[in-house]
This record gives C-alpha cells, structure tokens and sequence, in this order.
C-alpha cells in the first residue's frame, strides 16, 4: 500500500482547537514542576526572563516546522521531510533516535506517580505509573479523536490549576526581591543562559504536532498556528508562574525545589490539593497522552517502506496503528518495571529528543530550493532566507541545549556512539529491502 493510502486509513479529525489542545498539553508537562526550582537556582529573580527567553529558542525551530507542515502537509511530517529532502538512511536515523527518546514516557508516568503518592501515602508508585502509562495507550487505541478529547479535559483543568497559583500567588509576590542588586543574573550571563536551555524541555512540544498533519481538517491554516500559538500561551503562563514562584518565598527557600512549597503557601488546603491533582499530575498526564498521539507517525510510514517489518504499520478498524503505539507502550514500561532511575531516564531522553529533532529543522535550509512549488503555494509563507536564519539560530540553539542536557554524563555519549553504530549498520543492511519495496510500488 502506498504511503497515501496507508495515511488515508487515518482520519482528518483534528480541527484548530484540537491542536491547540494536543500542542498545550504537549508543552505544560513536568518540566514546569520540576525545573522551576532549577532555573530558579541558576537565574534566581530573573526565572520569569528565562522562561520567555527558552520560549523565543523553541518558536525558532517551530517557526520551520510550521513552514515545513504548512507547505507540505502529511502524517509522519518530520521523517517525511528528513526522508524526502536530506536522504532515506538519515531519516531512519532520525526516527530510531525519536524511538530512544520515548524512555521519556517513563518519566511522565513515573513523575505522575510521585504526585499522585504525596495525596496518597501507601500507594504502590510502580503501579501507579504503569496505570496512567497503560491509560494513555488504552485511550489512543481508540483512536486520535477519542485521545483528543480526553486532551482537552485534561489541559481545561491544568490550565485553570496553572491560573489558580497566579491568581492567588501574585497579590502575596514581594516585587523586591526582583529589584534588589544581582537579582536577575546571580550566576552571570552564562547561568542565565544555562537556565534558560534548561527551560526549552518546559516550553518545547509543539513542535510534534507536524506529525499529524495527514489528520487535521486544514493543516495549512491550523498547523502553523496551532504551533506557535500555543508555544505563545504557554510561555506568558510560564512567565507569570516563574513570577509567583521566586517572588513569594525566599528565593534560597525555593531554589532547586519543586513548586509544592509555594502553592502550600499560596493555595488554601482545597485549592492545594486540586493544584497537585490538576496542575501536577494531570499537566504530566497530558503531556503523556499528546506523546502517543503523535510519536508513531513516522514508524508508520517508514514500516511501510520497508525499513521495518509491514506488519508493523497495521492499521485498526478505529484508524490508530496499534502495534506501533505498542511499541511504544512497552518502550515505556521497561524502565518502570525494572525501577531504572528517574533523571537517568530523563536526562537520557531528553538529550537524544534534542539531538534528533535538529534533523527535520535542518530541512529548513533546503525546502524552498527542493520544493519551491509548495513554498509558493503554502498559506504561510516566509522567505528563503528569513528561513534560513530561523533554522541557524534553531540548530545553535538545540545544540547548546543538548550539550547542557547530557552534561558530564559520560556513559550518556558513549551509549549514543553504540546505538548509532548499530542503528547506521543496520540501515545499510536493510536499504536493499526498502529499495526493491520501493522499486516494485514504481511498477
């Protein structure tokens, strides 16, 4: 079956607010509740800056990515766009880093399991976490729009928790402690900076919605701003925590620790509770659910050229490829079993989610030469090198960010030297396989 037929068994379901609801609960995930407190040690008054510095990093390469799904709209959008305009073996690569990356999963089950065991003392964690992980995939078995729709819930409620901590919280800020001398950058320039890369895993997800650009309605008008509007809603609601969160506390109270202090300052006890619930577990929670919603467009794809076994792209009669998102089911599961470390997990996946993304944002360089009939045509339309810019200071930025991610996690380099090696030869191996699939489809 031919890559359009395989994404036309996938419904065009996902309207505008759809995707603002996918991109949202995307990015309000548990960075906010974790690397607040980080950020706040590394950047102290100045943690509301670095979120909306982090913010202009992160539109940099979705601003490509929206000019890239925009013009050529398609499920799987970043294996697509790697595949087509950089080379097939590099985009298979690509998506076997996207693969790695997943171990997040882990963590977004396993953080939703810390928060819901502080309301609940007892409660078994890795039971927890393999329950919410085993709910997301359940849901997005029954298809993208049923995912979509439990999506909105959940970002309606992080949402109004988010806005219950600043609502409550900015009327008891000391707005001294922002002007006091140093305030801003304790650490210097590059401690801002270091705090503010760290900050582009709370800001960043939207990016991932070019993935499901065969299932949206009107991906040309919808994608492009879906992308950067909910990068931009974001970020203000970011900014206007980071204010709450350095300026009600002493700032060495609240640095390097989560938001839970400051809310139980903040919040009546009623009030606390829904913000662990709402703002804590179901911000991780979505964050989760958007995962499997677009994470295994690109396999879909690159199963039906041959690059993994055809069985892998089946399809169910609810238009979700099932054994793919099982795949990433288990992908998940693993390091909660085997009770492998949390920032391990993180630090590991969040690192190679950095790497691998630069692949689709470097098409950025090539697309208008490659592809100007799409380029002209494209309902969101920017210029060569107005895009090119974009992509530079996109690459430069996720590089940075990746090298302060990995950090001196020596084994981290090493681990990625090995699966490369064997991913790039295996790639070689199987190219005949996708060459004669591809050759036979000609015919």
């Amino acid at each position: 079956m031919s890559e359009q037929n395989k994404q036309g068994e996938l419904k065009k379901v996902l309207g505008f607010w759809d995707c603002m609801g996918i991109g949202i609960g995307q990015i309000i995930g548990s960075g906010i509740m974790s690397l607040t407190g980080i950020c706040i040690a590394l950047t102290g008054a100045g943690t509301p800056l670095a979120f909306l510095l982090a913010a202009v990093l992160v539109i940099c390469p979705n601003m490509v990515l929206a000019v890239l799904g925009s013009a050529v709209p398609a499920t799987g959008g970043m294996y697509t766009y790697v595949r087509d305009y950089i080379g097939k073996k590099t985009a298979f690569y690509y998506l076997s880093l996207l693969v790695a990356g997943q171990l997040v999963l882990a963590m977004f089950a396993i953080t939703f399991a810390t928060y819901f065991c502080s309301l609940v003392p007892g409660a078994n964690e890795t039971l927890v976490g393999v329950a919410i992980l085993t709910l997301c995939y359940v849901m997005n078995l029954f298809g993208v729009d049923m995912a979509a729709k439990l999506q909105n819930i959940l970002v309606a409620v992080l949402v109004a928790a988010m806005a219950l901590f600043v609502i409550f919280g900015m009327p008891k800020v000391d707005w001294s402690t922002f002007t006091a001398p140093g305030a801003i950058m304790p650490n210097g320039l590059l401690g801002f900076l270091t705090g503010a890369s760290l900050l582009t895993f709370a800001t960043g997800g939207a990016e991932f919605l070019s993935e499901l650009g065969g299932e949206m309605k009107n991906p040309g008008r919808d994608l492009p701003r879906a992308m950067i509007g909910s990068t931009l809603i974001v970020a203000v609601i970011y900014a206007f925590i980071g204010m709450v969160a350095v300026g009600v506390l002493p700032v060495e109270q609240v640095a390097g620790e989560s938001l839970v202090q400051v809310a139980q300052a903040v919040l009546p006890t009623p009030l606390y509770v829904f913000f662990i619930v709402g703002g804590g577990m179901f911000a991780v929670a979505s964050t989760l659910n958007a995962t499997f919603t677009w994470t295994t467009k690109g396999l879909l794809i690159a199963a039906e050229e041959g690059w993994l076994p055809k069985k892998a792209a089946a399809i169910s009669k609810r238009g979700t490829p099932w054994v793919l998102l099982t795949i990433f089911y288990i992908v998940g599961l693993i390091p909660i079993v085997t009770g492998l470390d949390l920032e391990t997990i993180s630090r590991l996946g969040n690192g190679v989610a950095l790497i691998y993304v630069m692949f689709p944002i470097a098409t950025g360089y090539i697309i208008h030469k490659k592809n100007p009939t799409a380029m002209a045509n494209s309902t969101f339309k920017v210029s060569q090198k107005a895009l090119m810019i974009l992509t530079t200071v996109a690459l430069i930025g996720y590089a940075m960010a990746a090298i302060l991610n990995f950090g001196d996690i020596q084994s981290a380099w090493q681990l990625m030297l090995i699966y490369s090696a064997v991913i790039i030869a295996y790639a070689f191996w199987r190219e005949k396989k996708v060459v004669s699939l591809t050759s036979a489809a000609n015919k």
